[in-house]
């Protein structure tokens, strides 16, 4: 009897998980489903150096998308991880600050987590700001600021319609796509 209840508990909680992950919906402002960005050739020959922040939540993607794009999509040679102003070269601290839901849906997001989504619950409001701080041969050369808007929304009733996630961008991709944005509009610092 007990192995049976064990079995019987393990299912429902599997299910529970499935449900719960399955029946949201998470869409980015601006950045629809694209293919991965390429590699650019190699053809910097400068030191570059990256420092990467640690994520102020849970990390769906983004710093790996950033550390990737640094490492493999970049036109620098020698790119390496680090935190020192290189005197010679160029470094870019990456500052990422997570954009909470207004309190409101914070209050209706715990509400239907804990009612396993029976109740619906959406955000408008959160999202990440990205800050590229660039220094060139050991000086601050400039700031770019980015918004990254992300609606969630969850419900049980959403679970035939979870198929849509598949049809938006990851958080991988919007940080992928928001560091070669960075790159463009720093093109003239290179």
């Amino acid at each position: 009897m007990t192995i049976a209840k064990t079995k019987i508990s393990q299912v429902v909680s599997l299910i529970v998980v499935i449900f719960t992950f399955t029946n949201c919906l998470i869409s980015y402002k601006d950045h629809p489903k694209i293919l991965p960005l390429p590699s650019e050739e190699k053809t910097i020959d400068a030191n570059f150096v990256y420092v990467l922040p640690t994520f102020p939540q849970l990390n769906l993607g983004g710093r790996e998308a950033l550390k990737n794009y640094f490492q493999n999509k970049t036109r620098f040679k020698n790119t390496v991880e680090g935190v020192d102003v290189p005197k010679s070269g160029y470094l870019v601290n990456v500052k990422v600050n997570y954009r909470s839901p207004s309190p409101e849906a914070t209050v209706f997001l715990g509400i239907s987590t804990l009612t396993a989504t029976l109740l619906p619950a959406w955000s408008t409001q959160d999202g990440y700001d990205i800050q590229y701080l660039l220094y060139k041969d050991g000086k601050k050369v400039a700031t770019y600021d980015y918004h990254i808007f992300r609606t969630y929304a969850q419900w049980l009733l959403f679970v035939p319609i979870s198929w849509y996630n598949f049809e938006t961008a990851t958080e991988r991709e919007v940080f992928e796509r928001t560091t070669h944005k960075f790159f463009e509009d720093a093109k003239d610092h290179f």
